[in-house]
């Protein structure tokens, strides 16, 4: 097996593993935001996540981005850590979880429509084929879901987070073409937790406060979804196609429901079941298709 087989044989289990572990925190963050506030939960979050990068960032030699990158770098903080995550936690508090997975499901075609209106991704049309069924298929999930589709200001925040997702996956795309994808995530993940400290309050209280299955989850969402995953993340986006990885994203709200049903006691409805299939069948067909072309 060559070198860059093996590379993408990894690059692509990393992928699926992301996307498991992504799913699985959008239960977490469920079942941990009744004891926590939406701007305390991404504070500590982070701080948790920023804890663990600081002992790899002295073992590295303590690197930084060139001093012309530092704007690139504040960006990347500002858009995926900082405004995502506040739009995420406060959208959740009025937006059940099958309208919110359906939103965030637009970071994909997002970031897809803006690599090819800037010129640096091209797409066929049978990869738009199988996104769009994918997009639909997260649909019918979402719709089946126990309270259905809401739409309100939650929703525009969560769509606004989606937005800063796409915006945050092409500059993490640029920046480890030229670091180490471990420190980007460092660099952003501190930058992003200073931006999201003046929206919390009382955070020595509420971690006293806090119960122990709610230090599970928290302490979950900064080591996994926070730390490692944006890690791998940003190594993933160089070393595979973005319309592989993004395609992929759409496979999350299907771990989301399932994860809520083994944990949270959520009942999945046959649509909502029929929605993953179908999003599952999307994802399929573009991952094959992009094997068969690199073939």
């Amino acid at each position: 097996m060559s070198a860059p087989d093996h590379t993408r044989r990894w690059a692509t289990f990393a992928m699926f593993f992301n996307v498991v572990a992504w799913g699985m925190s959008w239960v977490n963050v469920r079942a941990v935001l009744p004891e926590v506030g939406s701007g305390q939960l991404g504070a500590m979050r982070y701080l948790i996540a920023s804890a663990v990068m600081l002992p790899i960032w002295f073992y590295r030699g303590r690197p930084l981005p060139a001093r012309s990158d530092w704007p690139t770098v504040a960006s990347l903080g500002l858009f995926g850590f900082c405004l995502y995550n506040l739009g995420i936690n406060y959208g959740e508090r009025t937006v059940n979880a099958g309208t919110g997975s359906m939103l965030i499901s637009c970071i994909p075609v997002l970031v897809i429509l803006i690599g090819v209106l800037t010129g640096r991704e091209k797409v066929g049309l049978l990869a738009w084929l199988g996104i769009g069924i994918s997009m639909g298929g997260v649909v019918l999930t979402a719709a089946g879901s126990a309270t259905g589709l809401t739409f309100n200001l939650g929703s525009l925040l969560i769509l606004g987070a989606a937005l800063c997702a796409a915006i945050q996956t092409l500059i993490s795309k640029s920046l480890t073409q030229r670091y180490a994808a471990v420190d980007v995530t460092t660099w952003a993940v501190w930058l992003g937790t200073l931006g999201l400290l003046p929206f919390s309050h009382d955070l020595i209280g509420t971690a006293g406060r806090l119960s122990g299955m709610g230090w599970v989850h928290l302490v979950f969402l900064g080591m996994v979804p926070a730390a490692l995953c944006y890690t791998i993340w940003s190594w993933v986006l160089v070393k595979l196609p973005i319309t592989t990885v993004m395609s992929a994203v759409y496979a999350i709200p299907v771990f989301s429901v399932f994860f809520g049903w083994l944990i949270l006691g959520e009942q999945p409805s046959v649509m909502t079941l029929l929605g993953g299939a179908v999003t599952l069948a999307g994802v399929a067909w573009v991952q094959t298709l992009t094997r068969r072309q690199k073939a």
